[in-house]
């Protein structure tokens, strides 16, 4: 690698990156994707430091692979293209490392001789968006570097999910980040409406209702009493009927299947969803593994095995997942599955109790999206895997929530009860304890009390498909309201 080199990757980015990224916000038959959540705050963002506001001038965007966040990027880039096309940098830190055998520092090195000024100098507004800054291993005194160098320099970045694990307390400072998650369920109604009444103008959006969300999350998770969380989901009945008029029971098949994946909104063919999921999955393996851990050829090549073990099994003791995978030992084991946590396939959930159980005991391990589950069953169980695991997916999309809800605080409240029979998960708040049940058809509360009365719990709650019901101090909760958060 060489300056001149350099300079021909940089000067080639700057004239093609637009006719580039567009084709990351098309799908193959050249309809434009439309933009998720995430992409309302992030412009926010950009448009306050265009109007003056420095504090907040680098966004860092982690998340699962597939959820989205190249085309986040590229629609952010050409959102802002037109007012700022020569102040504008997009990159691939994975072409930069991998193809041009260079870094960062030196591309940045380059960029400002092209300019003609130095970063510390520069008077008016500069904007970069860099794809995948984890390849570069460098990438945080990168960023603490530009950040202190100039106000004048927005940065947008995106990465694998352990990009906030490898950032320094500094530079978490100067950093936002905005975690980009498999979709929810009104996110995905709202996207397949808005792409229906493209083609069918007599569709009708399937927009959130303001506030109901929060408003259900809070009777949920933060009620003091089974009769508080009852009476607060009650006053929310006609809302929650509201939104789901005239959706289709089937949606929810349709969602738990491949509906948290945005790739999947634009594509009828389930056979082309499932390929491109495969596809996902064995990308994070081969090409994000190795950049979280050190594994070698054979254990890379296991990888794939142990998930599919994981997708078929609730509880995962690894103790007996290496006796079944010869070849591999705990100590790998173990480190494997730290790692797909890391990368965010997997949610790791413990088991209730003292320190000791949870060391002892089996922990459940949850997918960050079942469309990953429903991929590696259907390898071994054909069309049937859905139906066969349709409370697994379910418990996959309620460990989502959680996750989404409560992965930001010190340590996390959830955690299930390892007894036989116990409860899928347990919220241990220091002012209350929650054991929650999840069903897909209808469901009884035995499980759920038994756990209730051993942890000495608040109230529990059991996610079926009931009416709203009030049993003792166990809500029983319809799934359609769970859905809504």
């Amino acid at each position: 690698m060489n300056n001149l080199q350099v300079n021909q990757y940089l000067q080639n980015q700057l004239s093609r990156a637009p006719s580039l990224l567009k084709t990351y916000t098309q799908d193959e038959q050249g309809n434009t994707y439309l933009t998720r959540n995430m992409f309302i705050r992030v412009e926010k963002l950009i448009n306050d430091f265009i109007s003056g506001e420095k504090e907040v001038r680098m966004v860092s965007i982690p998340g699962l692979r597939g959820v989205g966040k190249t085309t986040l990027l590229a629609q952010l880039f050409l959102e802002f293209y037109p007012r700022y096309s020569k102040d504008m940098l997009y990159i691939s830190a994975d072409q930069v490392v991998n193809e041009l055998g260079a870094d960062l520092y030196s591309i940045f090195e380059e960029y400002q001789k092209i300019l003609g000024v130095a970063f510390e100098k520069l008077d008016h507004n500069l904007f970069i968006f860099i794809d995948e800054i984890h390849f570069d291993k460098k990438w945080t005194a990168v960023l603490k570097s530009i950040y202190d160098r100039s106000k004048r320099i927005f940065v947008v970045c995106t990465g694998s999910s352990a990009l906030s694990l490898q950032s320094t307390t500094d530079l978490a400072r100067r950093v936002v980040f905005e975690k980009l998650y498999p979709m929810n369920f009104t996110e995905y109604m709202l996207l397949k409406t808005k792409y229906e009444s493209i083609k069918d103008k007599t569709v009708t959006i399937k927009f959130p209702i303001k506030g109901l969300k929060e408003t259900i999350k809070n009777a949920l998770f933060y009620s003091s009493s089974a009769d508080e969380c009852f009476s607060r989901l009650t006053g929310l009945n006609a809302q929650a009927n509201k939104y789901w008029f005239g959706i289709d029971s089937l949606e929810i098949d349709k969602y738990l299947r491949f509906g948290t994946m945005p790739y999947a909104l634009t594509i009828k063919d389930e056979q082309r969803i499932y390929t491109l999921t495969n596809q996902q999955i064995d990308r994070v393996v081969e090409r994000d593994l190795p950049e979280l851990g050190k594994f070698d050829t054979a254990t890379l090549a296991a990888i794939k095995n142990i998930l599919l073990l994981v997708a078929g099994s609730g509880e995962v003791s690894v103790t007996n997942l290496s006796q079944i995978l010869k070849g591999i030992s705990l100590v790998t084991l173990i480190n494997v599955l730290e790692t797909l946590e890391k990368a965010e396939m997997l949610i790791r959930v413990y088991p209730y109790g003292s320190t000791y159980k949870k060391v002892r005991k089996p922990s459940k391990y949850h997918f960050m999206t079942p469309a990953v589950r429903h991929t590696l069953l259907t390898v071994v169980e054909g069309e049937s895997a859905f139906t066969n695991h349709k409370g697994w997916y379910l418990e996959d999309i309620v460990a989502l929530s959680l996750y989404r809800e409560f992965s930001q605080k010190l340590a996390s409240p959830t955690f299930y009860d390892s007894a036989k029979g116990g409860a899928d998960f347990i919220l241990a708040f220091p002012e209350r304890r929650i054991p929650i049940e999840i069903g897909y058809g209808k469901k009884e509360i035995d499980q759920v009390a038994v756990t209730l009365e051993k942890i000495q719990g608040s109230y529990g709650l059991v996610v079926c498909s009931s009416d709203l019901v009030k049993e003792g101090k166990v809500v029983k909760v319809p799934l359609k309201y769970f859905l809504l958060i």
